[in-house]
């Protein structure tokens, strides 16, 4: 049976909570998504596993030019939330979204420095001038 992670901003933000999101076959119950889970991670105990279907949207088609557009419905889907109890599943999309926003924080203090730097440099750059009303020193 094949359990994939779910990568969602949902997800991610419960994966913070010992929470994970499974997409799992329609016909997996929680005793086989529980038995998966710990025997692919070795130092993980599983405390509660919540099975949800999502019935699948109806998605309007046209079948050529002289057919008249019908509708039909997508596949449904089965979902498993696995909360642990003890131990951490890395998944590795969530540790590439956790590299990119550390990247982007060290890049926007990089900016931040850059501008204050040519803040001074244009601050010490410039001459003072005495406007004396003559045309000339405009």
């Amino acid at each position: 049976m094949l359990i994939t992670p779910r990568v969602s901003e949902k997800s991610y933000k419960l994966a913070a909570d010992n929470v994970y999101v499974f997409d799992v076959p329609l016909d997996a119950n929680k005793a086989e998504v529980t038995a998966i889970i710990e025997t692919e991670n070795k130092d993980v105990k599983v405390r509660d596993v919540r099975l949800v279907i999502a019935k699948g949207k109806p998605k309007s088609v046209n079948r050529g030019k002289r057919a008249r557009p019908t509708t039909t419905t997508r596949k449904d889907t089965k979902k498993a939330y696995v909360t642990l109890s003890e131990g951490k599943i890395e998944i590795s999309a969530f540790a590439e979204i956790e590299n990119q926003a550390n990247a982007t924080e060290a890049e926007k203090a990089k900016v931040e420095k850059d501008e204050k730097l040519n803040a001074k440099a244009e601050k010490a750059s410039t001459v003072t001038r005495r406007r004396t009303g003559r045309r000339g020193d405009r």
